[in-house]
């Protein structure tokens, strides 16, 4: 009945189609997810609502020019309260789960609203306007306003998920604790997107410098000062990426039989290392824990003066090990092509989205009928090969 009676209605169907959150309970007209800000100028999402003035199943003007508002006294963006449409503190219940704690009243001019459009986007305007001076991403239409405010590893809202509305899927990963080996071109890369998602913890994991040559082939810029420092790579880019995030740890070390079970608890691993020998110790603690894991890597060599070769991508699950084989770990394999250490920071980056896409896949992010186990492109060709 209340989706039918918004359909029916000019008024209320523009602030459906609009994208406010809007509902009809118990004969008022509801708005949830209105920005605003509070005394401590934190941006908090408010509800408001009035009765509706019907006649049969058609919207008439608004009897009065009043609403009631569920959340904390509005605020400037300063901080201090907003009195110009405030009347007054008073509590109303309209259902256990809209309790109203103020009571608004903006006349306009000419004394009533012509409809409910006019007088709900009113409203929401007044209170808006100082949450979007403080970030103006935020808004009443098409956005999550549940998770805007959650409790999250980021440093400030993720807007972009928000405006998405990916929060739901988002979640699919939240949890999770993900562990980096290696921090070259490739995992540097991964880092940056993993880093992007709210995950829990991310553990980076490698026991060499940055130097010159790295610096070309890393999302960002590294300055000469950072240069001169010599600084491991698991520092740099822990600091760099906690002024974005918390709950990321750094070792630095080396995988190897010592210390391989630091790898045990994380939920998903990505191997970004160039050495084939050096895989062989963590791939089998990785299998015998059940750990899943996505191996990355490229053969790239000079032909005719240009550049030709693969990047590859290997996913191995507790439920699937069949492209073990695809993932070299012998010392022949460290004398091949990939010795020559050729590397391009547009490889790099490509070899680290398909290991992402691999994981997320995995986790119901992206649909995918069959997951992609295995996944050659080559470069010269311009095409991809799976295999699932």
């Amino acid at each position: 009945m209340s989706t039918q009676l918004i359909d029916l209605n000019g008024d209320l169907r523009r602030l459906k189609d609009e994208g406010y959150n809007i509902s009809i309970v118990s004969g008022n007209l509801v708005i949830k997810g209105i920005p605003y800000v509070n005394k401590d100028k934190n941006i908090l999402f408010g509800t408001i609502y009035c009765p509706l003035t019907l006649s049969g199943e058609k919207t008439v003007p608004p009897q009065d020019h009043t609403v009631r508002f569920m959340g904390e006294h509005p605020c400037n963006q300063f901080g201090t309260e907003s009195n110009s449409f405030v009347n007054s503190a008073q509590q109303h219940t309209l259902t256990t789960d809209i309790i109203g704690a103020y009571y608004f009243s903006s006349k306009p001019q000419n004394g009533s609203y012509p409809d409910f459009y006019t007088k709900m986007t009113r409203y929401i305007e007044l209170l808006s306007a100082p949450a979007k001076s403080i970030d103006p991403s935020v808004s009443a239409q098409n956005f999550e306003y549940e998770s805007y405010s959650d409790s999250s590893v980021f440093k400030y809202p993720d807007t972009n998920t928000a405006r998405a509305g990916l929060s739901h899927l988002s979640e699919r990963i939240k949890d999770q604790k993900i562990a980096i080996v290696g921090l070259g071109g490739t995992g540097s890369f991964v880092l940056d997107f993993v880093s992007k998602t709210p995950v829990k913890q991310i553990s980076l994991f490698d026991g060499d410098q940055m130097f010159n040559h790295n610096a070309f082939r890393i999302p960002g810029t590294m300055t000469l000062d950072e240069l001169a420092k010599k600084p491991s790579k698991v520092s740099y880019f822990k600091e760099k990426y906690e002024k974005f995030r918390d709950g990321i740890i750094d070792h630095d070390v080396y995988i190897d039989e010592s210390n391989v079970v630091l790898l045990d608890g994380h939920d998903f691993v990505f191997i970004a290392i160039d050495k084939a020998e050096a895989k062989k110790v963590m791939i089998e603690h990785l299998m015998a824990s059940k750990i899943p894991f996505v191996d990355l890597g490229m053969g790239i060599s000079v032909v005719n003066n240009s550049l030709r070769g693969t990047i590859r991508k290997t996913l191995i699950t507790p439920e699937d090990c069949s492209y073990l084989d695809k993932i070299a770990m012998g010392k022949t394999a460290d004398e091949d092509i990939y010795s020559q250490n050729i590397q391009i920071s547009e490889l790099n980056a490509l070899n680290a989205i398909l290991g992402i896409l691999a994981w997320k896949k995995l986790n119901g992010f992206y649909l995918s009928e069959d997951i992609s186990y295995n996944s050659i492109f080559i470069i010269d060709e311009e095409e991809i090969k799976n295999e699932a």
